[in-house]
């Protein structure tokens, strides 16, 4: 069975945006350090012209699933 988590980052928001600054790989990178897998990401905010404003990093790892 998997645990999963979800770490919500704000990035720019519009095109031509710099998003390195949103440390989204530190996040990545301290998590993996701690176990997890980075599974993917999902935008949840977008802007009035269509970019991206917030998204979730998504985060799984694997856990004895107690039966038996």
């Amino acid at each position: 069975m998997y645990r999963y988590e979800y770490e919500t980052v704000r990035v720019g928001g519009g095109f031509w945006i710099d998003n390195r600054d949103c440390k989204h790989r530190d996040i990545i990178e301290a998590r993996a350090r701690d176990g997890w897998r980075f599974a993917g990401y999902v935008p949840t905010m977008f802007s009035s012209e269509g970019g991206t404003k917030e998204l979730d990093l998504i985060f799984e790892r694997e856990e004895a699933d107690g039966a038996g």
